[in-house]
């Protein structure tokens, strides 16, 4: 007897900070995470306060972008050895042609450089085609209708996880303030699966460039003025950092 095996859920994780700012988790932030979504994943939306609808609809065209992203990424791989002969053939037939048919001032190198150009642009511009192919639209609809599909609920592992982002914000910006407080403990008791999942979408986040270089002026304690500014103007959140460590300060060992 067969036991069919169901795809473990996606899970988007909608937090809202004390300024009323949108912070959302998701895997989709990492190049290529989109592709490993099919017909049979199933994609949620998790919230504690209620999302606004503006705050969606960025995380929609955010998400349209990078699967924009992603299906020119998986075409190009996937057809990349065609594209690679209809090139190499394009600089053949110019060179030859060239060396043959056209009589140039400096031989050889006048070839060369009129047959790679054209090698590049046919390279390209297959590259092109492909990206408008039936099979990569095909799979740029089925993503866009995956994250269309997605609706968020209300979850009371997020309306806790608020709570601690919350508390977060009020304290300093370093990674001194970081305590691991009660109220962090209980997320792993009593959500240990979300509690994992987040740990793991925060540490997705902070491995971006951006947060690494925040993570390492909050660990000195400092933040020069250009990364003062993007705090200031809400580009960098450093209360993501902050609830990363504070985390895993609490993870069950």
């Amino acid at each position: 007897m067969q036991t069919s095996t169901v795809a473990p859920p996606v899970t988007l994780y909608h937090i809202s900070l004390c300024d009323g700012t949108a912070l959302f988790l998701h895997p989709f932030m990492k190049r290529g995470a989109l592709l490993q979504v099919t017909s049979a994943t199933p994609v949620e939306g998790l919230f504690g306060a209620e999302p606004r609808v503006e705050a969606l609809t960025l995380l929609r065209n955010e998400l349209y972008r990078k699967i924009e992203e992603d299906v020119r990424d998986w075409i190009n791989e996937k057809r990349f050895i065609p594209r690679f002969l209809i090139a190499s053939g394009a600089f053949l037939v110019v060179f030859f042609f060239l060396a043959l048919v056209v009589h140039t001032p400096i031989p050889l190198v006048d070839e060369l450089l009129g047959s790679t150009a054209a090698g590049v642009i046919t390279f390209l511009a297959v590259g092109r085609q492909f990206e408008r192919s039936r099979s990569a639209s095909r799979r740029r609809l089925s993503l866009r209708a995956k994250i269309d599909g997605v609706v968020f609920q209300e979850d009371p592992f997020v309306q806790r996880l608020e709570l601690v982002v919350r508390r977060l914000e009020r304290s300093e910006p370093t990674l001194d303030s970081v305590i691991g407080g009660e109220d962090t403990r209980l997320l792993w008791e009593e959500h240990p699966d979300h509690a994992a999942r987040v740990v793991e979408l925060l540490r997705l986040q902070i491995t971006q460039k951006p947060y690494r270089i925040l993570s390492k002026a909050m660990k000195q304690g400092n933040l020069p003025g250009n990364l003062a500014q993007a705090v200031e103007e809400g580009l960098l959140h450093p209360v993501v950092v902050l609830l990363y460590h504070e985390m895993r300060r609490t993870a069950p060992r």
